[in-house]
């Protein structure tokens, strides 16, 4: 499935362009600010019936660090011929002045349902006290129409930044394109301005448990896009949860995020005066079982993904179509030590996705029955020190004779 040119692409991404968490750089535990491309043009693909068991078999490997740590970290696999499914995140907070002040960069680069998105967050850290900090970032751009402001304020409740036992309150207020009506060259016009609002709860505790709740919301806004022929409307919550905790022998997680979409838009140009609407309804939850005192320590776990679409997707399927996923699917996997700094972990996924899938343009693309992979990532430790990692991860169809995708993975706490 991946050319040798892809391979090439994959590898320099991920590894030379190291200004790149369990957590994605797409998850709603990172603010998710409203985006033009995502309500004007949509997603370009079709998923087809494999697109989310490739995505779950390329998920990280390594634990750490996590959505609200420090690192370096990122993922990209295959999951076409043409496509490749790539995340990656590099945040770092560059304190000075004793940790008082700090220089805030998060670079990113993702997908979610509405496509692939790039942000290069820099900012500067104010601590008021002891517990408090103030944080200004913004995703700048040459064309100033296009720059993002954040104003982001956190509380830790107990403990300190940086200890074992912590929790905070996180809360960002993000304008996104703050400056397009005033700069931009095009003919394009916000009539609603758009916002968007993350708040999230972390707590850790000694005892080797924490839990995050995030919640995104970008209120309803409207865009005038007279280069697309179109005005749409559009408002968007998510939300996540995650928790993990050590339970006797055994490591216990449990991750749900969803996402509740809406827009309106009302096209011109040869489809003048037509109004179509667009609504998406999407879960994921995966929970997850390792028993950490067995040689082999041995992985047993659930995922499920519930997705509605209907509507227009946009400009860049420019049709519409209705897509009513339901995807269950058990996983297990274990750990061989194959040397001091090698390891392999064979995984297995089986599932039995029902898939209906329609676009005015195009005949159905339905799927009903099995589906499976079987995943071989290798894990190099290339510095225990640092617990850097480097993880070449081959999968292979269980439900047809063919490659699977390739996956390459870095890994880099700071």
């Amino acid at each position: 499935m991946m050319r040798p040119s892809g391979i090439l692409v994959l590898i320099t991404g991920v590894v030379c362009q190291l200004p790149w968490q369990k957590a994605l750089a797409g998850s709603p535990h990172i603010p998710q600010p409203w985006r033009a491309e995502a309500v004007v043009q949509g997603r370009d693909e079709a998923y087809d019936a494999e697109r989310f068991l490739h995505e779950l078999t390329f998920a990280h490997q390594a634990e750490a660090p996590s959505a609200v740590e420090n690192g370096i970290r990122g993922t990209g696999g295959s999951v076409s011929s043409d496509e490749l499914y790539y995340d990656f995140r590099f945040r770092q907070d560059f304190g000075f002045r004793e940790g008082r002040n700090g220089f805030l960069l998060d670079i990113q680069r993702s997908e979610d349902l509405d496509g692939a998105y790039d942000r290069q967050l820099v900012g500067f850290r104010q601590n008021l006290g002891e517990r408090s900090e103030l944080w200004l970032q913004g995703d700048v751009f040459s064309d100033k129409a296009q720059s993002d402001v954040y104003f982001s304020g956190r509380h830790y409740l107990n403990g300190r930044k940086g200890s074992n036992e912590t929790s905070w309150l996180h809360a960002s207020w993000i304008i996104p394109d703050a400056y397009f009506n005033d700069k931009t060259s095009t003919p394009d016009r916000f009539t609603r301005e758009p916002q968007s609002l993350f708040l999230q709860w972390h707590q850790q505790t000694e005892l080797r448990q924490s839990t995050t709740i995030s919640i995104n919301w970008s209120r309803e806004s409207e865009f005038v896009s007279r280069q697309e022929n179109l005005t749409v409307a559009s408002d968007n919550v998510r939300a996540a949860f995650d928790h993990r905790q050590q339970s006797g022998p055994w490591a216990l997680s449990i991750a749900i995020e969803g996402e509740r979409s809406r827009r309106q838009y009302q096209l011109q140009g040869p489809q003048e005066g037509q109004r179509r609407d667009f609504s998406r309804d999407y879960l994921k939850v995966t929970t997850s079982a390792r028993l950490n005192e067995h040689r082999l320590k041995p992985r047993f776990g659930l995922a499920y993904i519930h997705l509605d679409e209907r509507g227009f997707f946009g400009r860049a399927i420019d049709d519409t179509g209705d897509i009513r996923r339901r995807e269950p699917v058990v996983f297990a996997d274990i750990t061989l030590q194959a040397s001091a700094a090698t390891t392999l972990s064979p995984a297995l996924y089986l599932g039995a996705p029902d898939i209906r899938q329609s676009f005015d343009a195009t005949r159905e693309d339905n799927h009903s029955g099995f589906m499976g992979k079987l995943a071989l990532p290798l894990q190099f430790r290339l510095s225990a020190t640092d617990r850097a990692s480097l993880t070449l991860n081959p999968t292979f169809y269980l439900h047809k004779a063919a490659f699977g995708g390739g996956n390459l993975q870095f890994h880099w706490p700071m």
